[in-house]
């Protein structure tokens, strides 16, 4: 009978400890699954999230600081964020969620140009929002990968962050030729120099006899008219066909409803 009883104890401590132990998984799981597929969180004045760990911590801090620099003289946020989990996000979206959550609790700038890591997939991509979008379309986005890829792909990641940022400074302060200073004042001295040429080559005075001073208006006429048909032509023109490229310099709209530029690969 005691043996009896001590088996039938030993069975409810068994059966206890099971249902913490599934109370206790159920309670955690949702956690973790949830953390898993967070992206990492915004702070102001912090430019590197290298959730990746592809910095150290002096690389981290002195590119932290270049960010910063870069992005007073570009007039944005310039922005690097790595990740090695991004959970259930795919190409864009992480680097899109980001963006939303930063703007929505305004961790990062309106104006921002942003450089995404995805090391699980090894892929990168680039995106620029509010004034840098004119700024830096998605030709441009693709081409700042470009400049960057073999840093990239040879893991040079400190060398592909900073010239990054470099590129991004560069094309936020671009001005195209024909609206620099120089040009214009060059081409304003051609323009004058041309009026001032016309002008001096009339002021000898202006020809006054043409073909009506020698021609009697009294006879001179039209004697008969003629209008022959002499044939029909017909030109074919090959009708031209609609391109099935969207091109390169579209919008993007993330989840929060904000229009980027965009472009991204793997490497």
């Amino acid at each position: 009978m005691a043996d009896h009883r001590n088996h039938r104890g030993i069975s409810s401590k068994r059966l206890s400890a099971l249902l913490v132990l599934v109370l206790a998984f159920v309670c955690v799981l949702p956690g973790i699954m949830v953390r898993a597929d967070e992206v990492v969180p915004a702070a102001k004045g912090v430019y590197v999230y290298d959730d990746a760990g592809l910095l150290t911590g002096t690389e981290e801090s002195s590119l932290s600081q270049y960010l910063e620099a870069c992005g007073q003289e570009a007039g944005c946020g310039i922005y690097v964020v790595t990740t090695s989990d991004p959970g259930t996000r795919t190409g864009d979206r992480y680097l899109e969620d980001f963006y939303d959550r930063g703007f929505d609790t305004g961790q990062i700038d309106t104006d921002a140009v942003l450089l995404y890591v995805d090391m699980k997939e090894r892929y990168v991509n680039v995106q620029a929002y509010g004034k840098a979008q004119d700024k830096i379309p998605d030709t441009t986005c693709d081409a700042i990968i470009d400049a960057i890829f073999d840093d990239l792909h040879y893991g040079d990641y400190y060398d592909a962050f900073r010239g990054f940022a470099d590129k991004a400074e560069y094309y936020m302060n671009y001005v195209p030729i024909y609206l620099r200073v120089w040009v214009q004042l060059l081409a304003a001295l051609v323009i004058g120099g041309i009026c001032v040429g016309i002008m001096a080559a009339n002021s000898g005075g202006t020809m006054t006899v043409n073909a009506n001073t020698y021609l009697d208006q009294r006879y001179s006429g039209i004697r008969a008219r003629r209008d022959d048909y002499i044939r029909t032509s017909v030109k074919r023109r090959k009708k031209p066909q609609q391109s099935s490229s969207s091109g390169g310099g579209g919008s993007h709209r993330s989840s929060g409803g904000h229009s980027h530029s965009s472009a991204g690969r793997k490497f």
